[in-house]
């Protein structure tokens, strides 16, 4: 426990604001800029729910309510926490960085801690040199390592995970047009860490330690079922399970569908899977659960590069499960990766056939992201196709119109992104696609976000 005269009394966890009008997503598994997401701060939650049993907590989610620096400068003055913990994403990262600088400003003795797996665990003495402010880089575990740094004791069995305290968020923000159709809505973790090793992924290709590693680590489906009634009783209608992967367990799935049945529990969910660990079986029983949508990474559209890049995962195990699902009636959101080394124009357009075939509800193209501290970004800096190195800037190819730091051996960046833009236009304003999305629309905030995404087209 801290002494007396550094005694933490108040902590204040921050998610940053919005960057350029986007909304941002800042968490150690995922980090991106978002055209139409407004998504809850969920590891901040868990860490709240922790902390509050010691201290007086107080969560400012600027992202979600649209506030600015000048509002995080005002709750600090008028908060006075002892702890400020906020996270960042690699794109905003200098914009992030103000929330330690406005903190000293105000009392230089505040403790700025920094949660963070993305960028931190691969240049700690850079962030250092660059954003003295900051006081503490933690990239990994942060129900122990946080805690334990403020002279609390910590949880790292997921068992024992507190429930997350979205009573200090303001959940009526937060919505989705991939992973919600209700409002409010939720997220939970179900499990940390991953056993894949895709080589682009922070945890999965990791060189550094980061995140909660590559072991696979699950809570129970009592457990998972606790945490759902908690955000049913708030009033939340629709829960987004943010795990890696959420179907790395067929029976674990299959136990928690048949508890959520059995207990009545009436909510809408959706997740994210791999093609290669489903079936029918399993399909079936999560749609009668509620599943209404599930995302799935494609990676690549030509079936080589699938097969390379995800193995088991080709284009048609992926028809396979995509057809037990449409059969079912879940809908498939899909990631689809470009960008990779061997991308040409001829594979992109594979891509963009996959994609088309496959149908999904909702499809992504990713311009490939090489974060320092992977073994992707070791190859791109062997190969000479980074066309510039982390700056604590621009590493986020998830939006459309962002310039990307890659090229490939056959395509230029700029060639990236006027790609990257085609295949959003060729999938999205399909005259089939534009017809079922808007019979599909059930409220006009929807509609709405459907014709913000339609601008980013243009």
């Amino acid at each position: 426990m801290a002494d007396h005269q550094n005694k933490i009394e108040k902590i204040l966890l921050i998610n940053p604001p919005r960057f350029n009008g986007h909304c941002v997503v800042r968490e150690m598994r995922c980090a991106s800029l978002a055209t139409v997401t407004v998504s809850p701060p969920v590891e901040l939650a868990y860490l709240a729910g922790l902390l509050r049993k010691y201290a007086e907590v107080k969560i400012l989610d600027a992202n979600g309510l649209n506030q600015d620096f000048k509002d995080i400068e005002k709750e600090i003055e008028r908060f006075r926490p002892q702890a400020v913990i906020f996270t960042v994403s690699p794109t905003t990262f200098r914009a992030d960085a103000q929330v330690a600088q406005i903190s000293k400003k105000i009392d230089k003795d505040i403790k700025t801690i920094l949660l963070d797996s993305h960028i931190a665990p691969a240049l700690p003495n850079e962030i250092k040199q660059s954003f003295p402010e900051i006081d503490y880089l933690v990239g990994g575990e942060p129900l122990m390592n946080i805690p334990n740094l403020l002279g609390f004791p910590g949880v790292s069995d997921l068992e024992k995970h507190p429930l997350p305290a979205y009573d200090l968020l303001p959940i009526s923000r937060y919505s989705s047009l991939s992973f919600t159709r209700k409002k409010p809505y939720g997220a939970l973790i179900t499990s940390t860490g991953c056993p894949n090793y895709c080589n682009f992924c922070v945890i999965g290709g990791a060189t550094v330690e980061r995140g909660y590693g590559h072991r696979w680590r699950f809570k129970t489906p009592r457990k998972i079922v606790e945490e759902i009634k908690y955000l049913l009783s708030l009033g939340i209608k629709s829960i987004y399970f943010f795990d890696e992967t959420f179907t790395v367990s067929r029976d674990r799935v299959r136990e928690l569908c048949e508890m959520i049945i059995d207990e009545g529990l009436k909510f809408e969910w959706s997740c994210n899977g791999r093609v290669d660990t489903l079936d029918g079986e399993t399909i079936k029983i999560m749609k009668k659960a509620g599943c209404w949508n599930i995302m799935f990474g494609i990676e690549c559209g030509s079936e080589g590069l699938l097969e390379e890049a995800n193995k088991g995962t080709t284009l048609a195990r992926a028809m396979e499960t995509v057809g037990h699902c449409k059969k079912n009636g879940i809908m498939i959101s899909a990631s689809f990766m470009i960008g990779l080394p061997e991308e040409s124009m001829e594979t992109a357009k594979q891509t963009l056939a996959a994609a088309i075939k496959i149908n999904p509800y909702r499809a992504q193209f990713v311009i490939v992201t090489p974060y320092p501290g992977t073994k992707l970004h070791e190859e791109l800096k062997a190969k000479g196709l980074l066309e510039k190195d982390y700056s604590f800037s621009g590493y986020d190819a998830y939006c459309i119109n962002n310039s990307p730091v890659i090229r490939t051996e056959k395509m230029t960046s700029q060639e990236l992104a006027q790609v990257q833009k085609y295949i959003y236009r060729k999938f999205y304003l399909r005259p089939s696609f534009v017809i079922s999305t808007l019979l599909g629309i059930r409220s006009f905030s929807q509609l709405w976000d459907i014709l913000k995404f339609i601008r980013y087209l243009k």
